[in-house]
């Protein structure tokens, strides 16, 4: 009986799995001049994120801006890039050779709990921590386009 139910168990895990991956969309990200297109994400977990037209970019995660336990970005140099989403949360990345141009985006994904506390915590950092504070104009886009 035990085995059946382990059985029926992990036909039930599959089966989720594989409802995660017919649901997973890829969500297109490029380097425009210095900007990514689109700046604010909305994803869920499952989905990819597609870097593209990565010429003289690269992606990085902003640190004290990411998910805790989330995996981190970093892609090499003018390389596209894909980065399959694992945990809902709020994320800020950015460009480092142009960061001080704040080449950088906000991902949402899923529906975070208490994600108005969250970007009151980013917007801390980023008036906190030197390295932090392009973030800064993307955390109030994100808060002004979550008002509409």
């Amino acid at each position: 009986m035990i085995s059946v139910k382990k059985a029926m168990l992990a036909v039930a895990g599959v089966a989720m799995l594989a409802s995660a991956a017919v649901n997973a969309e890829t969500v297109e990200v490029k380097g425009q001049g210095v900007k990514f297109a689109p700046e604010i994400i909305h994803a869920k977990v499952g989905d990819v994120i597609s870097f593209r037209n990565m010429a003289t970019h690269f992606v990085e995660s902003v640190e004290g801006m990411w998910p805790e336990g989330a995996p981190k970005m970093l892609s090499a140099m003018g390389a596209d890039y894909d980065y399959p989403v694992e945990k809902e949360g709020l994320y800020v990345f950015k460009c480092p050779p142009h960061w001080g141009a704040r080449m950088g985006a906000v991902m949402v994904v899923g529906q975070p709990a208490d994600l108005s506390a969250t970007v009151e915590k980013y917007l801390q950092v980023a008036d906190t921590v030197k390295e932090a504070k392009p973030a800064k104009g993307l955390l109030t886009k994100f808060q002004e386009s979550e008002k509409k």
